[in-house]
């Protein structure tokens, strides 16, 4: 049982608005699901995506008000990538974040691949990547991108760790096949996951990542169904990893593992999906909430700031 490449990454925002404005409109992503965090109601919990909310294809943000900005250094997930097409998307989305003011570091070669980092407005550390998606996606309809140059998924996740070794074996139990061999001297891996990948990166100092807004609370990679999902808690059980047991999420399942460095990586099933409370033409459209919290819906909306 191995995984099937990325399914979300989740991050912190304190400005939703903001937030929405930048991922919706300068990234062009289609916000998918407008829901809560189900561990805290009073916060909103945003899913952008493709346009049919594929597994894959999602960074979510939890809103947290008062969260301090993140103090970045190791231990940490560092860095999200996003998939594009061609150099031609890429050079696309310089010119589109040269006349939007985003901070962008140019177009470079990074782990054999042609990249563009860029940063949103809360310096939340990201980045485009030439790579094509094994997955079929439909990208957002956006008035000013053109569908050949726009965002499908995501494609990988950058970690940076004291360690690599440890974080490489741990991707290695989940299936992960590590490009170009690995030895002992090394300082970087890139690690296949399925059709994704994880970039991982020692940094062996002392200053460890304090996480705040603009920071990744963590990411999360696929499996098919509960069956897939109940074989990897066996797997990760075997080794003695800490993890939260089979949480129910309504749009799918997960199990949050606690990793090297303390880092948090989710494994979710890709069902049942987003769709399963509203049409996917109406995603994101209204606040939907698990069936558990239906009945609080009045005291949830009123805590929570309307995005149209």
């Amino acid at each position: 049982m191995t995984v099937k490449g990325i399914h979300h990454v989740s991050s912190i925002t304190k400005e939703i608005l903001d937030n929405h404005e930048f991922y919706t409109n300068t990234l062009g992503l289609r916000l998918v699901k407008k829901t809560v965090n189900q561990d805290d109601t009073s916060m909103y919990h945003l899913f952008y995506a493709d346009y049919n909310g594929t597994p894959g294809a999602d960074i979510t943000f939890f809103e947290i008000v008062n969260a301090p900005q993140y103090q970045s250094g190791t231990n940490s997930i560092s860095r999200t990538y996003f998939r594009v097409p061609t150099r031609e998307a890429l050079e696309f989305f310089k010119a589109r974040f040269a006349s939007e003011g985003v901070y962008h570091e140019g177009i470079i070669e990074q782990f054999g691949r042609t990249t563009m980092k860029f940063e949103d407005n809360e310096k939340q550390r990201l980045a485009l990547v030439v790579e094509q998606s094994d997955e079929h996606t439909t990208p957002n309809d956006h008035p000013d991108i053109p569908k050949m140059h726009a965002i499908t998924s995501i494609g990988a996740v950058e970690v940076t760790v004291q360690y690599i070794k440890p974080m490489v074996q741990f991707l290695e139990l989940l299936g992960g096949k590590v490009e170009d061999g690995f030895d002992d001297d090394a300082t970087e891996a890139v690690v296949d996951v399925g059709n994704g990948s994880v970039y991982v990166i020692e940094q062996r100092n002392s200053q460890l990542e304090k996480e705040g807004y603009g920071s990744v609370h963590h990411f999360s990679l696929r499996v098919d169904d509960d069956e897939a999902l109940l074989e990897m808690k066996q797997k990760i059980d075997q080794e003695n990893w800490r993890n939260s047991g089979i949480v129910n999420r309504h749009y799918f399942k997960a199990l949050y593992i606690t990793t090297v460095g303390n880092i948090t990586v989710e494994i979710s099933t890709d069902g049942p999906g987003f769709d399963v409370d509203e049409p996917i033409e109406a995603l994101g459209k209204n606040l939907s909430l698990p069936p558990k919290f239906e009945d609080q819906r009045d005291f949830i909306e009123s805590y929570l700031i309307p995005i149209s």
